[in-house]
């Protein structure tokens, strides 16, 4: 497949892992921050979750987590069935005629096609994900490592032929 659906099913796969995997901690170590002025990693999966659903709502008009802030402790189990929502909006939605669309944002309008919105959303989760590594392992905890969740892995699931025999 040449085109974003490998991207979000992997990037749909990745936070289900991410998410399972935060479920190992306790409550103090979803409290750690990288610095003590960056998100907690609690508030990082539900920044990436949140997200997920703002961008699967501007290119769908679907809600999927409303009514929810990012400081909230929300359960993890939550995430997950919000996150598995948002991200399969945004596949169905990635087969659709590219257009423009239109959202308001801090009071004013804002115009973006619906390729760079899903686009976005793609990238948002990777630049989120790593960031929770990150926290995690300044810390001492290694129950993340990015390398179980790139391309390469997400391919070796998906049963693609790797390498010519």
């Amino acid at each position: 497949m040449l085109n974003q659906e490998k991207l979000l099913l992997h990037m749909a796969w990745a936070n289900q892992h991410v998410l399972e995997k935060l479920g190992q901690l306790n409550d103090e170590d979803l409290k750690l921050r990288l610095t003590k002025d960056d998100w907690t990693v609690q508030e990082l999966a539900n920044h990436i979750v949140l997200a997920a659903g703002g961008y699967a709502h501007r290119v769908s008009g679907i809600a999927v987590s409303t009514g929810l802030d990012q400081k909230m402790a929300i359960p993890l189990s939550d995430l997950q069935r919000y996150c598995a929502e948002a991200d399969e909006i945004l596949r169905v939605e990635s087969h659709k005629l590219d257009e423009i669309n239109t959202y308001v944002r801090d009071g004013k309008n804002i115009e973006r096609s619906r390729s760079t919105i899903i686009s976005q959303s793609i990238h948002h989760a990777t630049e989120h994900r790593a960031q929770i590594s990150d926290t995690l392992k300044v810390h001492g905890i290694r129950v993340l490592d990015l390398d179980d969740i790139d391309l390469w892995a997400y391919s070796d699931l998906a049963g693609e032929i790797n390498s010519p025999e």
